[in-house]
């Protein structure tokens, strides 16, 4: 039965999103009764309060238990706690039915048991609980350093055939497992109930460590690379070894640097880490994409800054300045949790022109007619396109819990400069600063130790650490504030560790004392043209990184390495702990080339646009710009898709700090949707659009837009299954099972409907249903 929905302010003249039923599991009928006690008991020792019956152990699941197959009669060891200030923390495959979802460090896997309900067990099909490498034990938290091994974001994608989920850790550790192997054992643990000897959980195939808290994942199906970006103000690009012919990776490895150091890292003849690095100005990188080549090769990675400014820089070419665009300076682009302060940057996604759906009117292209919407201009000076203002269209969605007063829609035409305060001005409390909240009381002492509940909502208050001080949480990625500078280690420490590295592939005397040998005349044997500038990159005592062009048998065949494209240093990846640490925590780097602005994107004119995210704001840009005419593609700007509004009232304060992010998203290109959530509850659907006669506007050209079709839950949703206001925990968005024999989704005739949950930190999940009819284009919520 459809949800009744409010009636809309004006008619749409274009096929809009249709709304049924929203499918709801509360934490109750999950857990069973007990269970909002639970969830309110550690919500109370979140804020410093004393629980009413805790039980141990009170924060669950625990670093070091292995308790998955133990029964247990505490609600505590059943109702998982959750970690606040991340990321997205769930996720659904794209060929198995299997849901995903995050838990302090563990990844709890579920089989969504019915359709369209989604309902999850009681218990996880299968627990997934990698342990802190070496370097994330020493390395430790950012955002709570009692308990550093807590995952930040949780992604799936496709490594060539193979999918693939990847989560990222707050101690720096990025993990990825086959889906494949996932799914077998979920499938031989259904089987064992009837007599089968189970195996043991799936160990992952890569495991890694980018030195400080880690927060962007991006994975490139046909260049089969992993993207992690995080708070060393960096992008880390790992390169998976496509060659298993130990032949052609000695020779390879002996070219290294005697051919272009771009080319021999595309041969992928061994394992990459690439270091991109971002311009002077570039800070917190919360999210990253890919950009590709013609080909539809990954060709550089667009980063977005908690500034707001994009960057984008090469993955493979040496020496390339980074390209800059900077965060928009619109007046309702300030941050409304923390106003006056500027609105920061969240998210980034980039869209070929497969993505977009084809439109004949304006009306279709944005939402609105062209009557009624604004187009705005950035200040003097500034190259940005103009743009066209959708806001309106939000009180034009039936049920939308996002609604603004007339009095917002006043049009501003003029973008205001918007000044970034200098960092060494704000203090440690700034609004741009963030540390864990937690309270100890006995149970838990982590800012992990906080789920939703009822009873909590009429307290204020920031958090009260162990000596019983106030402090507070204005942001989780904190501008600046890299590490102090320590003594990095000589270059023989680097050379050491070829011979330490073949020592783990049983080479270690062979291999190093000829590597050594081919060392010591390096500086003679590389040509001028080959000779690398030096930077902070590796340490330096007089001696270059380089590899000679001596005999392909007196290198390692099993080798990883690292590449920095904007110096084109080469040099191999430390493995023993203490080297490891100190390339791991060198002082923080940036790609002082002259940085290029966003003219330099010309390139990508029709074949690209970028989706930017605010704490509450949508744009989108395209680069398409006549020399001729001197005319560019208009942008598309929706401020308050997803403003905090209620949130900031005072018995909601604690539960919904510093949730003001669109840091969720999913994109399905078969059905020309992007999905994008906030922390604070809610996700907006948005229709990717394209004109087919593009249209000549005094401003500019309107041919690219998007319409923003619907925000989930409706009014009416929340009313009936929303009572309790809490955080949503993770966003996700997969195609709709089709039979679950074998666990497979199964691929259903084209264009797949798909399923929406979203899950709340009380542990509610809500379930939507959506597909796309082919003759009107109308896109469904069932």
């Amino acid at each position: 039965m459809e949800s009744p929905l409010p009636t809309c302010v004006s008619s749409r003249n274009f096929q809009y999103i249709s709304v049924g039923k929203c499918h709801a599991q509360t934490a109750t009928d999950r857990f069973g009764d007990g269970a909002k006690n639970a969830i309110r008991d550690r919500e109370r020792a979140s804020v410093g309060m004393h629980p009413h019956n805790p039980e141990m152990p009170f924060t669950w699941p625990g670093p070091d238990s292995d308790d998955e197959q133990e029964p247990s009669s505490s609600i505590y060891r059943l109702v998982p706690s959750m970690q606040k200030f991340r990321n997205n923390l769930t996720a659904l495959s794209q060929e198995y039915n299997l849901y995903f979802v995050t838990y302090q460090g563990r990844i709890f896997v579920y089989r969504p048991r019915t359709v369209p309900t989604q309902t999850l067990p009681r218990r996880p099909d299968l627990q997934l609980a990698p342990k802190p490498s070496v370097a994330a034990r020493s390395i430790g938290g950012f955002l709570d350093t009692r308990r550093p091994h807590l995952v930040n974001n949780i992604v799936t994608g496709f490594l060539g055939k193979e999918e693939v989920v990847v989560a990222c850790f707050d101690d720096g550790d990025v993990v990825a497992y086959y889906v494949k192997e996932v799914a077998e054992r979920v499938l031989t643990r259904r089987r064992a109930a009837a007599g089968a000897v189970p195996k043991g959980p799936p160990r992952y195939f890569f495991h890694e460590n980018v030195g400080i808290s880690a927060w962007g994942l991006a994975v490139h199906r046909k260049s089969r690379l992993i993207a992690v970006s995080s708070n060393r103000h960096e992008v880390t690009v790992f390169a998976f070894g496509l060659t298993p012919d130990h032949s052609v990776l000695r020779e390879s490895l002996a070219q290294a640097l005697r051919d272009q150091p771009d080319a021999n890292v595309r041969q992928r003849a061994r394992n990459w880490r690439i270091v991109v690095l971002l311009g002077t100005h570039a800070d917190n990188v919360p999210n990253v994409c890919f950009i590709d080549d013609d080909d539809g090769f990954a060709d550089k990675i667009c980063a977005i800054d908690i500034k707001g400014a994009i960057w984008l820089a090469a993955i493979w070419k040496v020496k390339q300045p980074p390209i800059y665009i900077p965060p928009l300076c619109h007046p309702h682009l300030k941050s409304e949790e923390f106003y006056p302060a500027p609105s920061r940057g969240w998210g980034v996604l980039a869209l070929p022109e497969s993505s977009f759906v084809q439109v004949e009117t304006t009306e279709e292209l944005f939402g609105l007619p062209a009557s009624r919407v604004d187009v705005i201009y950035e200040p003097v000076g500034r190259v940005g396109p103009p743009l066209v203002n959708v806001r309106r269209i939000l009180n034009e969605i039936p049920g939308n819990p996002c609604r603004l007063p007339p009095a917002a829609f006043a049009p501003v035409n003029q973008l205001a400069p918007m000044v970034f305060p200098n960092p060494e001005f704000l203090d440690d409390g700034g609004l741009l600063e963030d540390v864990s909240d937690a309270s100890d009381m006995g149970f838990g002492g982590s800012e992990a130790d906080s789920d939703g509940g009822e009873g909590m909502e009429g307290q204020e208050g920031n958090g009260v650490d162990e000596a019983g001080a106030v402090f507070d949480i204005d942001a989780v990625l904190a501008p600046g504030g890299g590490p102090m500078n320590i003594l990095l280690p000589s270059p023989w420490f680097f050379e050491e560790a070829f011979g330490e590295l073949d020592n783990a592939i049983g080479a270690l005397e062979e291999a190093y004392g000829q590597f050594q040998g081919g060392i010591a005349g390096m500086n003679e044997a590389v040509s001028p043209s080959h000779t690398h500038v030096k930077t902070g990159s590796v340490p330096s005592d007089g001696h270059t990184q380089v590899l000679d062009d001596g005999s392909p048998d007196s290198f390692p065949t099993r080798l990883d390495m690292t590449f920095f494209p904007h110096n084109g240093l080469v040099h191999p990846t430390p493995r023993d702990k203490t080297r490891l640490l100190a390339f791991l925590e060198r002082p923080y780097e940036y790609n002082v080339r002259p940085r290029q602005d966003e003219q330099a994107m010309a390139k990508y004119a029709n074949k690209l646009h970028l989706l930017r995210t605010y704490e509450k704001d949508i744009e989108m840009r395209g680069f398409c710009y006549s020399e001729e005419t001197g005319r560019k593609e208009c942008g598309v700007l929706c401020p308050d898709a997803l403003n905090f509004g209620h949130f900031r009232e005072p018995g909601h304060r604690n539960h919904f700090h510093a949730t003001s992010r669109l840091n969720m998203f999913a994109h399905a290109p078969e059905l020309g949707l992007v999905v994008i959530g906030s922390p604070t509850g809610r996700v907006v659907l948005l229709t990717l659009t394209r004109m087919a006669v593009p249209a000549e506007r005094p401003e500019g050209v309107w041919e690219h837009g998007f319409r923003v079709e619907w925000v989930l839950p409706t009014q009416p949703d929340e009313e009936k299954h929303r009572k309790v206001l809490r955080p949503l925990h993770g966003m996700a968005l997969g195609p709709v099972q089709v039979g679950d024999v074998d666990g497979k989704v199964r691929n259903a005739a084209l264009p797949r409907r798909y399923r929406l949950m979203l899950h709340y930190r009380n542990h509610d999940i809500l379930s939507y249903e959506i597909s796309r009819e082919n003759e009107t284009g109308k896109l469904c919520i069932f």
